[in-house]
């Protein structure tokens, strides 16, 4: 007999006397579930996708090829400043604009803070972030957030998305132009896809909106086409705060300079306060052609700032 034909015999016989042993039987079941259980769930802890709480209370389900960022996603100090407006600013009933949502931070806590009788709408042109931001807005009981599923520039009809591969996509923007990660790796965008594009000011008067508390915009560089297509509100003064980031590569991808965004909103009356990141209060209001030189002469490269725009310089210090 063979070596291979004494093993399967032996086996065999196992086999024979777990069926006749209940309780063995039973026992080595029990085991082989408990290991298929722990291999599952190891394997769910390495690779699969998990649902956290950031430092602010928003519940987010994090995809497996994103859980390197963790930290970033969790804690994202540039962001407390314009949550703090949002805490002292908003009120029961406000409107809120939420220009390039990503996947909803910004919606789920304007929505805490306007309550059921406010309106939020958050504004995601690419239909695969638009997704991840109506689950957010699910997983944070935000659901009548109104997501407007569209490109906000100063042109309406359609626009050319270009799509950033994952865990990227925050960098989803209308220009073709690589971001850079922070060991300098250049990211250049996988896709494009077509998307619907709207006008704030085109948007407002459809929807019947009179006033706006707080519009926070973030389109990567492309905030003054943002600004253009909202000229009338912002010419009525129908926007109490605007804020806004001006981030370097971004911006100059798409070829325009940190004054050109600020006098977009200037020419309307509105005044430019940037957050100081040492004293974490607000500077201002700034001279467009002082700050531009102040950000070209920036030590740490890319350059990134958080601005606060308004024509009630009240509204800032409520």
């Amino acid at each position: 007999m063979s070596g291979t034909e004494m093993a399967n015999r032996i086996a065999g016989k196992a086999r024979a006397t777990l069926r006749q042993n209940k309780r063995l039987r039973g026992g080595v079941v029990a085991t082989k579930d408990a290991l298929w259980q722990a291999r599952v769930s190891l394997d769910a802890a390495r690779r699969g996708a998990v649902v956290v709480e950031d430092e602010y209370g928003i519940t987010l389900l994090v995809p497996a090829d994103e859980r390197a960022h963790l930290r970033s996603l969790m804690r994202r100090p540039g962001d407390r400043p314009a949550f703090a407006l949002m805490d002292r600013l908003l009120g029961a009933g406000d409107v809120v604009f939420d220009v390039g949502a990503n996947i909803g931070v910004y919606s789920v806590h304007a929505r805490r803070r306007t309550g059921a009788t406010g309106r939020v709408y958050a504004f995601e042109a690419v239909p695969a972030t638009a997704d991840r931001l109506v689950q957010t807005l699910a997983l944070n009981q935000s659901a009548d957030v109104t997501v407007v599923r569209a490109a906000v520039t100063d042109t309406p009809g359609t626009a050319t998305m270009n799509v950033f591969p994952d865990p990227a996509s925050g960098w989803n923007s209308l220009g073709s132009h690589p971001m850079f990660t922070y060991d300098g790796t250049a990211i250049r965008p996988g896709e494009v896809v077509e998307v619907p594009a709207v006008t704030l000011d085109g948007f407002a008067e459809r929807e019947g909106i009179e006033r706006v508390a707080l519009c926070k915009v973030d389109v990567e560089g492309f905030e003054r086409h943002v600004f253009t297509g909202a000229a009338g509100l912002l010419a009525q003064r129908r926007i109490g705060v605007v804020c806004f980031e001006i981030s370097e590569d971004p911006l100059v991808g798409e070829g325009g300079t940190p004054s050109e965004v600020f006098d977009a909103l200037g020419r309307h009356g509105y005044r430019t306060f940037r957050h100081d990141e040492a004293t974490d209060t607000l500077v201002g209001p700034i001279d467009p052609a002082v700050e531009d030189k102040r950000l070209a002469a920036e030590p740490v490269r890319p350059y990134v700032a958080n601005y606060f725009s308004t024509a009630d310089e009240t509204l800032l210090r409520i």
